[in-house]
């Protein structure tokens, strides 16, 4: 399967059922594409995928103590048999921030114990911590009496510190590199691997910038997006095979994200993914996210890679 042309969201678990999406969506400026959009657009219908309800009362299902809240969604079916890891994360998200007020997410860190699957959710909220600058939850996934995803949300009123980040590196500015538009809304331009060293590593397997098309100005929803597109990593993971699909089972075991400074999702964000490790049939990547020159978000994964 060729990754650039035939799927229409991030990097899948392999095998996977693919929608074809047309050739020519690949060569369209934004402005052709936005023809081509939902009434609604395609960012709002992310927000609205992600959207969680009170559930009261729980179903048979729910089994976690009392004292826990309940909130009911639905995962789509777009993205093939398993649901995207970006888009269990940004859920996971949602779900934990319905019951924090005041406060902004700084870290999410998820464990995915089986794969969640499109159809109905509950996520299941703890809450860990309720402090002055900090407040802590713990939140769960479940599909049919099972635990799906269970993640530790954390919470920070901003405060001033000292100063200090990576530098972002040298790339070529966006508007000079030939775009293509990502199903989802994304106006992509990609950068594609450094040069691979002599000893046959890379400082970057996966360089790209991004912006949403869709107009999106609310800033949990932008954080939302953001971590959604934190597991963009593509075959970032795999500097053996990058770029190929469908000879592996690449399956995300768990994800951290660090949510730095806000971010703008229709201004130019640069991704940058770095390989750590192939090992043991898993994988090791680290990523970087930056806006005008700043840090903005980080994350780290480690991932299943199988060959089938």
């Amino acid at each position: 399967m060729e990754h650039d042309k035939n799927y229409s969201g991030p990097a899948p678990p392999c095998p996977v059922v693919c929608t074809l999406v047309p050739e020519a969506l690949f060569r369209m400026s934004p402005e052709e594409v936005e023809a081509l959009r939902p009434a609604q657009g395609w960012a709002q219908g992310l927000i609205d995928d992600l959207a969680l309800a009170p559930h009261d009362p729980p179903t048979a299902a729910s089994i976690d103590p009392p004292g826990i809240v309940t909130l009911r969604g639905s995962t789509p079916e777009h993205f093939g048999p398993r649901v995207f890891g970006g888009f269990v994360v940004a859920q996971a998200l949602n779900a934990a921030a319905q019951t924090v007020v005041g406060l902004t997410a700084h870290s999410l860190h998820a464990t995915f114990l089986s794969a969640v699957i499109p159809g109905p959710v509950e996520w299941h909220v703890e809450t860990l911590r309720d402090g002055r600058s900090f407040a802590t939850r713990e939140v769960s996934a479940w599909q049919d009496g099972r635990r799906k995803c269970k993640a530790v949300v954390s919470f920070h009123n901003v405060e001033a510190g000292d100063e200090y980040q990576r530098p972002m590196p040298n790339v070529v500015d966006p508007e000079t590199v030939v775009p293509f538009i990502e199903p989802g809304g994304w106006d992509h331009r990609d950068l594609g691997p450094t040069p691979i060293r002599a000893d046959g590593t890379y400082e970057s397997t996966s360089r790209s910038w991004r912006r949403m098309i869709d107009p999106m100005g609310n800033a949990h929803n932008q954080q939302l997006i953001c971590a959604f597109i934190s597991d963009s990593t593509e075959s970032s993971f795999r500097p053996h095979s990058l770029g190929t699909w469908g000879v592996h089972t690449d399956a995300s075991i768990d994800h951290a994200v660090w949510f730095h400074r806000p971010i703008d999702v229709n201004d130019w964000i640069y991704l940058d993914f770095e390989p750590v490790l192939n090992h043991g049939g898993r994988a090791a990547v680290r990523g970087l996210f930056y806006q005008h020159g700043q840090l903005c978000m980080s994350m780290a994964q480690e991932l299943l890679i199988r060959l089938l």
